[in-house]
């Protein structure tokens, strides 16, 4: 039932929907600037493609990825195993959750395609595996946090908030969230609070004058090659985090009440006897 949403999504017709041109400058967008902001109007899936074959995409098996219409009612399945086996994207036309979808396949080419292969390593006839069920999480949600000090993580996956955001608040000028997942960056255009993404760590150095518009080299390969080894093999290897308290990516969370706020800042669920 989880996923009933995203299967209505990949079926309902295309509703064209308001362009803004500066959807691109939220603060969660960082690691997507180098692509977002060469689109000052709703791109074609002919303009789609030629970034994608201008950076050589491809999917998994090799087939170089483009983008194409929608043209009939798809489950997430079928999507998915379209994608695998010819390399075409189905894209609704002035559809912000699709066009973010693509602007994915351009800033993380490597790890879309390896989140597509784990879909289409699911037996044809059988229920969707826990590995999938991630993958889906991730590819709509997911978000990768990088940086030296893996206490960072730790703190944010046990909720402990005051260490992760108050205590050691300084931390987080040696790390740096990407925001993978479309579904997400989708809601930055009507941020709330209780915005979350599932994220993995990615252990990195510590982050130094490097580009805001871009993720850094070899990070995309690099988790990409972690999908395909199976190590994410349910939705509880990814934890939760509530975006607008990454400091910076709203002013008000300067301010240590913020995360006061337990409808957010949720204490992690006790284990069951």
């Amino acid at each position: 039932m989880r996923f009933c949403r995203l299967s209505a999504l990949m079926s309902r017709p295309s509703i064209p929907e308001i362009w803004t041109s500066d959807f691109y400058t939220h603060p969660l967008f960082e690691g997507h600037g180098a692509i977002c902001r060469g689109f000052d109007e709703w791109p074609s899936h002919e303009q789609l493609t030629v970034h994608a074959n201008q950076q050589q995409v491809r999917n998994q098996a090799g087939l170089a990825v483009t983008f194409v219409p929608q043209t009939e009612r798809l489950s997430q399945r079928g999507y998915e195993q379209h994608i695998g086996l010819t390399g075409e994207v189905p894209t609704r036309s002035e559809n912000w959750h699709d066009f973010l979808n693509a602007c994915a396949w351009l800033t993380y080419p490597r790890t879309k395609a390896a989140i597509n292969a784990v879909h289409c390593a699911q037996p044809q006839h059988s229920v969707r595996s826990p590995a999938s069920d991630a993958a889906t999480v991730f590819d709509e949600s997911g978000a990768i946090l990088i940086g030296p000090d893996p206490r960072l993580a730790q703190w944010l996956r046990d909720h402990d908030w005051q260490q992760a955001f108050v205590t050691n608040r300084a931390l987080w000028q040696q790390h740096r969230l990407f925001v993978f997942g479309h579904a997400v960056l989708e809601k930055t255009l009507h941020p709330y609070p209780g915005m979350i993404a599932k994220v993995l760590y990615q252990p990195w150095p510590a982050i130094a004058n490097t580009p805001a518009d871009r993720p850094p080299a070899g990070l995309d390969a690099l988790v990409a090659k972690r999908w395909l080894a199976g190590e994410f093999t349910n939705a509880a290897a990814l934890f939760a985090l509530p975006l607008l308290g990454v400091p910076g990516v709203d002013p008000a969370n300067e301010d240590p009440a913020y995360y006061e706020n337990t409808q957010v800042f949720r204490s992690a669920r006790l284990p069951q006897a």
